[in-house]
């Protein structure tokens, strides 16, 4: 088992949204597309009127913000996450909206029958399930005939490679950022293919261009439960990335994601 899909470290990781909503408002900071993730996403998404749609591993809902009044004429929306915690969070947000329910739902075990949902969404999250074919499984199983399924997701590029490269430079035995994520951008199209007859990938351009080194720790801090990374460094990572800030006026990392959309 993956470090990244060890139950016990995405609990920790995702008890509350404290790191989940860190890292959305670092992306949307320093992002330089200008045209956002989210929007990026929601224009893929095929709604149609009176669609049913399941979204697994909701999170903190943010995805969904200002979104929900656009959707098609008679559309219901299940909002699901596995941790408490999360849940507790959307139905504060959208408990308003009719046509939006939440559910309590590990992906490994979806408690809906064959054929309900035309639409299904998991981003950001296949790398954290521990049985990947069980859930791809359900995921297939629930979803109608010719329904889309949608799965945001990283790569092993990017952010990772960047950070490891840095972190070795005080630490050369680290392997922090080294474990490739279970489910990417890199093998997403063949673990798909098992389930869907249609699978295509759409890949996000984007690089970060941080100008503001603290955010930068930050961020680091937030992963050590799911990335190997150790606080040890950080006084001595924090003043290289300064340099290369002071250097170039901006940190500049590479961000490798985003999306598959399959179909049954």
């Amino acid at each position: 088992m993956s470090i990244m899909n060890k139950t016990q470290n995405v609990e920790k990781q995702f008890s509350n949204d404290k790191n989940l909503s860190m890292r959305i408002n670092f992306y949307k900071k320093y992002t330089t597309n200008k045209y956002s993730f989210a929007d990026w996403l929601f224009d893929k998404y095929e709604f149609e009127e009176n669609f049913h749609i399941l979204e697994l591993g909701c999170g903190n809902g943010s995805h969904w913000n200002n979104r929900i009044d656009k959707l098609p004429k008679g559309c219901k929306l299940i909002l699901s996450d596995f941790l408490d915690g999360m849940l507790e969070l959307v139905k504060e947000k959208y408990s308003q909206y009719d046509n939006v329910s939440f559910e309590k739902i590990d992906i490994q075990s979806i408690p809906f029958e064959d054929n309900s949902f035309d639409m299904i969404i998991a981003n950001h999250m296949l790398f954290h399930v521990p049985d990947l074919d069980k859930a791809l499984s359900e995921v297939k199983r629930v979803l109608k005939k010719g329904g889309h399924f949608y799965s945001a997701t990283d790569g092993n590029g990017g952010m990772r490679p960047f950070l490891h490269e840095a972190i070795k430079q005080f630490n050369p035995d680290s392997t922090a950022f080294t474990e490739q994520l279970p489910f990417n951008l890199q093998n997403g199209s063949e673990i798909l293919k098992k389930y869907f007859s249609s699978v295509e990938r759409f890949d996000y351009e984007n690089v970060l261009a941080i100008t503001k080194t603290d955010d930068l720790m930050e961020w680091l801090k937030s992963t050590t439960s799911i990335s190997g990374f150790s606080e040890e460094n950080l006084a001595s990572l924090y003043q290289y990335f300064e340099n290369i800030r002071i250097k170039n006026g901006a940190i500049n990392i590479p961000r490798e994601t985003g999306t598959f959309i399959s179909i049954k």
